[in-house]
């Protein structure tokens, strides 16, 4: 029985001797969090030589290796153990600081997370959702990719450019990025000097801080999606085991907030913090915008990265566009830098509101009625009025009959409060001229919560006369508890729709403060009309989750497609970190299941297939590319990539062909000198010599990839290039 070379890799990934040592492994990683023999120190700066090796006598310890991006570096302890020397070392006046070389354990990946039934984009067995059927098969063949699944790379960063992440959601907690020298470094200082001080898990670029908190929600959506903790055994499973999100807050709270400066801003950090995907998952647009199409250029020439972009959710009734006729942006800028993604529902058909474009639209993805992680919204306080006014205070009025403010109870039932109720006979009261009252809240307390919101249902009638300027308004003012001094935070005028309209106002400024909010009527001696009735009072805002608290909702659009195909993105570089984004690029299109619907509408002409897209990457051979010329050995330069490359072929044989005999013979590698043109890997063609040659290593051929700006070695089973994972020294 023949046996190939996967099937051979997958035996040998099973065999029980290995399997009881992983076991091993992880138990001793969960009985002990920390590498006890090992330890970092970074010493002050300006101290001398003999002072540092004074100290690494002093506590036995042994250089193992330095870093890039931290001047820490990593010992290993001769005597004791990290718990009783790193406190000591601590307090060396020579001794910036010490810490513990921290285990890191990969994460699980469960098929029984409680509401992955709800994620039919997963798996579809034509199961309800939220009240909605499906079409069984629908979906992006995630559950079966799991058994091609096998990472090499424990953590793939993704950008999220968003409203920011709640990184204490239950699913998100374990799954942010971070940028190791700020981590590792001193509070105070821009430690990896790429411009931001303690950005240690990403950017608020609205507050220009390092608290990048979600306080809309989008983003947490999206990151969700993406990486959402797939083996708490909590909620939803994300599309990516292996990623962590680097947030990055560009849109306020209200979805707003997002200029190019910002966005360039964050694409700029994006890549100073090593990440080779960022998700932009704008849903509305925006206009055409020089600087990010020429920064989209130079992202595709010059570094290794792929913006996945959300195609929009159509126009202003909803209905989907066609980019090939109406640019829409970011999806619409030119070049391959970008991914843009459609959304498709339940039964493989494009989503109502999915913009799409057969040659500008690249693929398409799950984006309607999606389980996402979301914001703790709490509320704080709730008055329906249906008890009166208990605790709201009333000034002056503004009726005939100087009657104050009162509840008011309509046809159905329902109990208002009003400026002006009824007269003597019952019948509805209006308000008077060049009047002026006040309903008054108790004191709300706004602790404990971001971002607080006031929400009430407000009918209005109030008179006005454009020519005249002439308008009788509604106020909405806070005021601190104990202060005389009223802020205005909104406005009423006009007439609402029947049934009274909601609104929503912004107490951010408030935040943590004891308040009291009023309503100010402000009549003018023009014309007077029915009045304001108001219902459902509440204050809310952004919370911690604590306990066994988590939120879902579920939504849709284009931006939660695109995380879709940003998480299955991850999965390909986890499983091959070889991959330059350019082959990730063209596997995801290739790989997409042909849906007949979607021939027109997208580039690709179907929906996104993880487990299509895992089988192409199995099978990738990644080259030195062709078209290399070697200059000066062993400095290479790819004019196709405009980078130089390094190949070491130190105990490499070099095998001549010979046309005639049609056999390989040994030849002498000093004729790797002087310049070479590659055509696939390991055969050469030397022009000079009007031959062909081939390089087999004797041992491991290590190069420098400048795509990936990585180190590769060749592996001769896959026939393959393959990132080296481990540090060089």
């Amino acid at each position: 029985m023949n046996i190939s070379r996967t099937d051979r890799i997958r035996a040998c990934s099973w065999d029980p001797l290995r399997v009881f040592i992983l076991f091993l492994i992880s138990l001793a990683g969960l009985l002990r969090a920390d590498v006890e023999k090992e330890c970092f120190v970074h010493f002050r700066d300006g101290i001398s030589v003999e002072t540092q090796q004074s100290v690494e006598n002093k506590y036995r310890l042994t250089e193992i290796r330095s870093f890039l991006l931290t001047r820490a570096r990593l010992y290993a302890i001769g005597e004791g153990n990290a718990s009783t020397v790193i406190p000591n070392l601590g307090r060396e006046p020579s001794v910036k600081f010490a810490d513990h070389n921290r285990r890191h354990s990969l994460q699980s990946i469960s098929l029984n997370e409680p509401r992955l039934n709800d994620q039919w984009y997963l798996k579809n067995r034509g199961q309800s959702v939220n009240n909605q059927s499906g079409q069984s098969g629908a979906d992006v063949g995630w559950v079966s990719a799991l058994d091609r699944y096998n990472p090499r790379k424990k953590r793939v960063v993704v950008s999220v450019i968003d409203t920011g992440i709640s990184a204490d959601h239950p699913e998100l907690t374990d799954q942010l990025a971070y940028m190791p020298a700020e981590v590792s470094g001193t509070d105070g200082i821009d430690d990896d000097g790429i411009g931001f001080i303690d950005d240690k898990y990403g950017w608020d670029f609205i507050d220009n801080d390092n608290d990048p908190a979600d306080l809309n929600g989008h983003g947490t959506q999206v990151a969700g999606i993406i990486a959402a903790h797939s083996g708490n055994r909590v909620g939803m499973s994300g599309v990516a085991p292996n990623a962590v999100i680097l947030p990055m807050r560009v849109f306020n709270e209200y979805g707003g907030g997002a200029t190019d400066d910002r966005v360039l801003s964050a694409l700029g950090y994006s890549i100073s913090g090593g990440v080779r995907i960022i998700n932009l998952s704008l849903g509305k647009g925006s206009a055409f915008s020089y600087p990010i199409q020429d920064a989209l250029y130079n992202l595709e020439r010059d570094y290794d990265v792929l913006m996945v972009c959300a195609a929009g959710n159509g126009d202003y009734y909803g209905r989907g566009m066609n980019l090939d006729q109406s640019a829409f942006y970011p999806a619409s800028y030119l070049g391959n830098a970008i991914l843009s993604v459609a959304s498709t529902d339940q039964n493989n058909e494009l989503s109502p509101f999915s913009n799409y474009g057969k040659t500008s639209v690249d693929l398409a993805a799950p984006g309607s009625n999606m389980l996402v992680p979301d914001l703790s919204r709490k509320r704080s306080y709730f008055e329906n009025f249906e008890r009166g006014l208990s605790g709201w205070t009333v000034t002056g009025s503004s009726n005939s009959l100087g009657k104050p403010w009162q509840t008011f109870d309509d046809e159905r039932g329902n109990r208002w409060i009003t400026d002006s109720a009824y007269d003597s006979s019952g019948g509805l009261l209006q308000y008077t001229l060049n009047t002026e009252s006040y309903l008054t809240s108790p004191v709300i307390d706004l602790a404990r919560m971001k971002s607080p919101t006031l929400g009430v249902r407000i009918y209005h009638n109030l008179a006005r006369n454009f020519f005249l300027f002439s308008y009788d308004l509604l106020h909405i003012e806070v005021a601190v508890e104990g202060s005389p001094s009223w802020e205005s935070v909104g406005r009423i005028y006009g007439q609402s729709m029947r049934g009274g309209s909601y609104y929503q106002f912004d107490l951010s400024r408030m935040e943590g403060k004891q308040v009291r909010i009023r309503f100010r009527l402000v009549t003018d001696n023009y014309r007077n009309a029915d009045g304001v009735y108001l219902d459902d009072f509440e204050i809310s805002g952004v919370s911690s989750f604590n306990g066994g608290n988590e939120e879902y909702t579920f939504v849709n659009g284009t931006s939660f497609a695109a995380p879709m195909v940003s998480g299955v993105a991850a999965l390909l570089l986890a499983q091959r970190p070889e991959l330059s984004v350019s082959e990730v690029r063209a596997i995801l299109l290739q790989s997409a299941t042909p849906i007949a619907g979607l021939k027109d509408r997208v580039v690709s002409g179907g929906i996104l297939n993880a487990r299509g897209a895992l089988e192409l990457t199995d099978r990738q051979k990644i080259f030195l590319d062709e078209g290399w010329h070697y200059h000066e050995l062993p400095w290479v330069y790819s004019p196709a990539d405009r980078m130089w490359n390094f190949l070491s072929i130190g105990n490499a044989r070099l095998l001549r062909y010979n046309p005639e005999s049609r056999e390989w013979n040994d030849s002498n590698p000093n004729m790797l000198l002087g310049k070479w043109l590659f055509h696939a890997w390991p055969h050469l063609y030397a022009s000079t010599e009007n031959a062909w040659f081939t390089l087999q290593g004797t041992s491991e051929i290590p190069a420098w990839r400048g795509k990936n700006r990585s180190w590769h070695f060749f592996d001769s089973e896959l026939d393959s290039w393959r990132m080296s994972l481990a540090p060089r020294n």
